[in-house]
């Protein structure tokens, strides 16, 4: 029997009280490479294979799957070692009918996104680098059919800590990503109770530190965060979800987790 993972959300309705749900997670979907810009995504996955990495097939985004034990609503979280960075996404969660929406972390082992093995050769493997470390989502959801005409004018941010100093690290704008309705027209899971998906993530902001993981093709003397804070804003309503976790290594300092 599969190990339970239930979640104590609040939910806030446009109209009405608040109220809490026990959410049972049943399935942790990850669309990856979901910018709405499809044609520069198929020529970036063309790169990568390019270079004699394999990748999932497909012009565009794909859905890979992660543990549901992986996923939390904790303010900490335990990693292997010392290269793993996070990445902010809206959360849909399916919940009795609704569909709820938060903001989250999909969490990544940045050591094992490229690497090559006797048995595969190159391999350019997100969905491994997500299966090692945990998943983060807010305690608080809204409702999809709340915010479904507007949802173009939302923002998702994160931030981690830089010199002791909160410090934006990405910023991205939902009408940049793949909509929400895109999923539930081509995704027949995703209305299943306690089904997940985490939306996809975008690039970092400008002005970070140079040594600062951000995505860069190798991780020799880069740092990695040590924590990472998310929100979303809704300027329409006028309201925000927000929440943020401590990285914790379980190997030393330096180490490359082999």
């Amino acid at each position: 029997m599969l190990l339970t993972n239930t979640l104590e959300l609040r939910v806030h309705p446009k109209e009405g009280s608040e109220y809490d749900v026990h959410f049972n997670v049943s399935k942790v979907g990850c669309s990856r490479y979901a910018a709405r810009d499809v044609e520069a995504t198929t020529k970036m996955l063309e790169g990568i294979r390019s270079d004699g990495y394999s990748i999932h097939e497909g012009r565009g985004s794909g859905i890979c799957f992660k543990s549901r034990y992986l996923l939390t609503t904790e303010d900490a979280i335990e990693v292997q070692g010392q290269q793993t960075s996070g990445e902010v996404e809206f959360v849909a969660m399916a919940q009795t009918d609704e569909i709820l929406i938060s903001v989250g972390s999909d969490h990544n082992d940045r050591s094992v996104e490229k690497m090559w093995t006797a048995m595969l050769g190159k391999i350019f493997d997100t969905a491994k680098s997500k299966q090692m470390a945990p998943a983060v989502v807010a305690k608080d959801a809204w409702l999809y059919r709340d915010i479904k005409d507007h949802w173009d004018q939302i923002v998702v941010k994160s931030f981690v800590t830089v010199s002791n100093k909160k410090t934006l690290y990405q910023k991205l704008y939902l009408k940049d990503m793949l909509h929400m309705d895109f999923y539930l027209d081509r995704t027949p899971w995703l209305i299943e109770d306690g089904s997940v998906l985490f939306g996809g993530s975008g690039g970092m902001s400008a002005d970070l530190p140079s040594n600062l993981y951000q995505g860069q093709p190798t991780m020799q003397d880069l740092i990695f965060p040590s924590d990472f804070y998310f929100e979303m804003h809704d300027p329409v309503l006028g309201r925000s979800i927000n929440h943020g976790y401590e990285i914790i290594p379980l190997e030393e300092s330096q180490s490359r987790s082999l």
